[in-house]
C-alpha cells in the first residue's frame, strides 16, 4: 500500500493529544483528529494545513461510527489510531454520595471511549498493510493515586484492555502499544505541585517506541514503575497514593 500513513488522534486539540497531532503532520502523515470543541477543531485545521478535524464526542458510539464512516469514505483505511482522550478529575469518595452522573460520564471518557474507538476504527486499520494502535493510560493505571480514585481504576482498565487487545490482534498484524505517562505538563494539572513532562517530550517518546515494536512505553518518571512495582510495590503505591 503506498501513500501517506493516515492517522486519527482523539482529543486531539489539547495537550499529548494536540502533541501527537503537531508530531505526526511534522513527519507527513496524512493525519486527522477529533475533538468536542468545533472552534478548537477549526482553530487546529487551520494551524496545519492538509489536516483533517472531526467534531467528534468519543463517547457517543454513533458520532465515533459517522466519523469512521466519514474517513471510510475519504481515504478507505487507517494505518494508525491513537485513542487518547481523557480526563483527571479529583473524587473524594469520602465525601459520598457523589454526582452519578459525573461518575458514569468519568467511566465513559477514560474507560469506555477508547473501546468504542477502537471497535469503530478496527474495519479501517484491517485494510492497512502496517496497522498500530497506541492507548494512552497512566501512571496511575499501574499505580493508583488517591486523590483520583475512578481515574486511576478507568485507566487500570485501559492497561488490561490494551493486554488482552494485544493477544488478539496480533495475529491479525496489529500492533497495540501502551503509552504511560507520568504526570504531564497540562493546564488539567496545573495546580498540582510535581515534576510533569511535557506533551512533546511524551509524544517523542511514544513514537520512538512505536517505530521500534515496543509494546509499552514509560515516558520520563514513569520509565521507574515496572521496576518499581517488581522491587518495591508498597513503598511505589505510598508515593504514587499521595501524588
Amino acid at each position: 500500500m503506498t501513500g501517506k500513513r493516515v492517522s486519527l488522534v482523539t482529543g486531539g486539540t489539547s495537550g499529548i493529544g494536540r502533541a501527537f497531532v503537531e508530531a505526526l503532520h511534522q513527519r507527513g502523515d496524512d493525519v486527522r483528529f477529533c475533538a468536542r470543541s468545533a472552534s478548537d477543531v477549526a482553530a487546529l485545521e487551520a494551524a496545519l494545513p492538509n489536516s483533517t478535524g472531526y467534531v467528534c464526542d468519543v463517547t457517543d458510539d454513533a458520532a465515533l461510527s459517522a466519523m469512521a464512516d466519514g474517513i471510510a469514505c475519504d481515504v478507505g483505511r487507517l494505518d494508525l489510531l491513537v485513542a487518547n482522550a481523557g480526563r483527571l478529575t479529583e473524587m473524594d469518595f469520602a465525601q459520598a454520595p457523589l454526582n452519578p452522573a459525573q461518575l458514569r460520564e468519568d467511566v465513559a471518557l477514560n474507560l469506555l471511549s477508547p473501546i468504542l474507538t477502537v471497535n469503530r476504527c478496527l474495519p479501517l486499520l484491517r485494510q492497512s498493510d502496517a496497522a498500530a494502535i497506541i492507548l494512552t493510560g497512566s501512571g496511575y493505571g499501574w499505580s493508583p493515586a488517591s486523590r483520583a480514585p475512578l481515574y486511576s481504576a478507568a485507566k487500570a482498565g485501559v492497561r488490561m484492555f490494551a493486554k488482552s487487545l494485544r493477544a488478539q490482534l496480533a495475529p491479525k498484524g496489529i500492533s497495540v502499544m501502551e503509552l504511560v505517562p507520568p504526570p504531564v505538563d497540562t493546564p488539567a494539572i496545573a495546580h498540582r505541585k510535581v515534576a510533569k513532562l511535557a506533551p512533546d517530550a511524551v509524544v517523542a517518546e511514544a513514537l520512538r517506541g512505536l517505530d521500534r515494536g515496543r509494546e509499552a512505553v514509560f515516558p520520563g518518571q514513569a520509565r521507574f514503575l515496572p521496576l518499581g512495582l517488581r522491587l518495591a510495590p508498597k513503598a511505589l503505591e505510598r508515593i504514587t497514593l499521595k501524588s
